[in-house]
This record gives structure tokens, C-alpha cells and sequence, in this order.
């Protein structure tokens, strides 16, 4: 019996630290957003955060390609209205990190805001992936 009590605790335990990693951040969302000319944006799809509510809400960015010799401004949006800085003049093989002063909340989620300068004559393909963690 104490054998039994003692595996069932190790077991827990295991299971919370496990549990507690595992949540620290998300997997990668791939995005390939047309952002329109002139000034445009383009949106992706929202990534709710995990709810690993000890660290400060972060998210991970990485631009795989913008086309021709443009450039693109991303931003990200909080659903509940509030924004990051733009990361400006982005293009191909880059990545960052945004830093918010939220803590990690899984009642919220990100989406990223990707922007063509005003002189930017023609829509241009942006592909990459971000997590919010």
C-alpha cells in the first residue's frame, strides 16, 4: 500500500512539472498573407496564449520571405484591442521577439498586423510563422 501511494505521488508530481513545461509556450502558426498595395494590411488568424500566467506575454516572430526587394511592417494585436510597436522595414530571414506587459493570460490571443509602406506600388507576399507564449 505505501508502495502504491508513493508511485501515485511521484506520478503526480511528474505529471505537474511536465504539465507546467509543456505550457510555456505554443507551436509555430505558419502565415502567407497577399498585403495589398499602397499601404495596406493584411491579418492573420488569432493564437490564443497558454495561460502559463507567471511570465509576461511574449511573442515570437519569425519572416521567412517578403517578395521582390520589399519590405513589410508587422505589428501585433492583442484581442482585447491593445497593439505592439511596429517592427519596421521587415524582410526575408528575420525574427524577434515581442515583449508586452500582460501576463500570460489563456483568455487572450494575438494576431500579427503586416503593413506595405504608402510607396509601395503592388501587393506583395509575405510568408512566416509566429507562437505566442
Amino acid at each position: 500500500m505505501k508502495k502504491g501511494k508513493a508511485l501515485a505521488l511521484v506520478s503526480a508530481f511528474g505529471l505537474l512539472i511536465t504539465g507546467g513545461v509543456a505550457e510555456a509556450s505554443t507551436t509555430y502558426d505558419s502565415y502567407s498573407k497577399n498585403v495589398p498595395a499602397f499601404n495596406g494590411s493584411a491579418y492573420t488568424g488569432y493564437q490564443g496564449m497558454t495561460g502559463y500566467d507567471t511570465k509576461s506575454e511574449t511573442i515570437d516572430i519569425i519572416s521567412k520571405s517578403v517578395g521582390g526587394d520589399y519590405t513589410v511592417d508587422i505589428r501585433a494585436q492583442r484581442d482585447s484591442g491593445e497593439k505592439t510597436p511596429w517592427q519596421r522595414n521587415v524582410g526575408d530571414d528575420t525574427s524577434w521577439t515581442f515583449y508586452t506587459n500582460y501576463l500570460n493570460d489563456s483568455d487572450h490571443s494575438y494576431r500579427l498586423q503586416l503593413s506595405n509602406d504608402l510607396s509601395t506600388p503592388v501587393k506583395v507576399l509575405a510568408t512566416g510563422s509566429f507562437r505566442t507564449h
